[in-house]
């Protein structure tokens, strides 16, 4: 097979969509939260919300919150002209988030939060036609947020947070060249860690009575990778000079921006309504670069377009205050994909997406409550041909992910209405 095309093999996968992508963006940042459709931008009740918003931290008393949930995708593949379907290897991921704040003054409030917004992968079976383009891709991420929230006024705040970044991320795939010593085909892992800086700021305005509003833009986030490792295994003799056992590599990415604004009511004097508009601007993820620490004929430094666009996603939730110890919640969202036609591919089958979520909080005792949640999304089928590999089919994928969480406060209320 020629060179050229060996290293556009290589070029085009470690840490593309799925690292980056609206798909892999779940959203579960805050158990309360998820079960109204991840709702939260204008509607701070807990301190999740600097994730959320963090000037809504003005509004919501001392307290630590935190939670996982079990993130578990369905991803199945039905290759086109043939009626072969491929469905990915079950696996189950587990996203924390956990936050904390203190109120120093009447007007001033600090805290930081510690997530995980991206978060998951996907596994192929041996020998599946796409094991060229991918065999098997993880994600961990975790972001820092250190946060502080002013009050203006009795009803008006602001708010904004630091942001460090961490990630690492595993891929795996097959070479479309045979080893001299048997008949599996060559295979290449890449991993590498990314880090980056950002921030978050929003505004936030509480009417006592009904309505609360806020605004909230997390900054674009720039992941570095700067000492990625590309291994290569069962190349053959003649093409070892070629895939060297060790590289490395660099790269940078820009994890966009995104601009929510928020709302909620009371509906009456036991249902609250909220509803989010994400605007996420993908646009700035338009190519894909690396540069190899050695390049050889095989293995040469590539750019790779992914031309994105701008998506958008809106998210609308009820929470019903069933008893002083319980709460009820539901949620439905609509997540509009980034990824253009011809761009698809196995790193992350992404297409629009439908999601429906449920939620409970339950008192415990006078300063602890147990949340729970679970979202379910399908992503739509989508039928494409990749510009760049060829890989033709259809995509569906389905996402389950129910959570868990505590909520405890600092200060003891006596309503458990009146905290939230």
């Amino acid at each position: 097979m020629n060179k050229k095309i060996l290293s556009f093999f290589l070029a085009c996968s470690i840490f593309s969509d799925n690292l980056f992508a609206g798909g892999s963006k779940v959203g579960l940042q805050g158990i309360k939260q998820i079960g109204m459709a991840h709702t939260g931008v204008g509607f701070a009740q807990d301190a999740s919300t600097i994730y959320f918003n963090p000037a809504g931290m003005s509004f919501v008393i001392n307290q630590f919150v935190g939670g996982m949930n079990a993130l578990i995708p369905s991803t199945s593949f039905l290759e086109k002209g043939t009626n072969i379907t491929t469905d990915a290897t079950a696996q189950v991921f587990t996203p924390l988030a956990a936050y904390g704040q203190l109120k120093l003054s009447k007007r001033i409030n600090v805290g930081i939060g510690a997530y995980t917004p991206f978060g998951s992968g996907v596994m192929y079976p041996a020998e599946w036609t796409g094991r060229y383009t991918l065999t098997e891709v993880s994600l961990q991420t975790i972001f820092i947020q250190p946060t502080v929230s002013f009050r203006i006024t009795d009803k008006l705040s602001i708010g904004g947070g630091y942001i460090f970044a961490n990630g690492r991320v595993n891929l795996e795939k097959d070479l479309p060249i045979a080893s001299s010593t048997n008949s599996s085909d060559a295979h290449a892992r890449l991993n590498g860690d990314a880090k980056g800086n950002g921030y978050n700021v929003g505004i936030y305005y509480k009417n006592d009575k009904r309505f609360n509003f806020g605004v909230t833009y997390h900054s674009e986030v720039t992941m570095n990778v700067d000492e990625g490792t590309a291994d290569f295994t069962n190349i053959p003799t003649a093409l070892s000079t070629t895939f060297p056992a060790k590289n490395t590599f660099v790269t940078e990415l820009d994890l966009p921006a995104e601009l929510a604004v928020g709302t909620s009511f009371k509906l009456n004097k036991r249902t609250t309504f909220a509803a989010d508009f994400n605007y996420t601007y993908w646009k700035t993820f338009d190519s894909l670069g690396f540069d190899y620490g050695l390049n050889t004929s095989s293995v040469t430094d590539a750019k790779s377009p992914r031309l994105y666009e701008n998506a958008m996603a809106f998210r609308a939730g009820i929470q019903y205050d069933a008893s002083r110890n319980t709460q009820l919640r539901v949620g439905a969202f609509f997540d509009q994909t980034p990824i253009q036609n011809g761009y698809v591919s196995p790193e992350l089958p992404d297409n629009d997406r439908l999601g429906l979520t449920a939620g409970a909080s339950f008192k415990l005792e006078d300063r602890l409550q147990l949340d729970l949640s679970i979202m379910y999304q399908n992503v739509f089928k989508r039928t494409q041909t990749n510009k760049e590999t060829g890989l033709s089919g259809t995509f569906h994928t389905k996402v389950l992910a129910p959570g868990a969480g505590l909520t405890w406060q600092i200060r003891k209320r006596t309503s458990y209405a009146k905290n939230y």
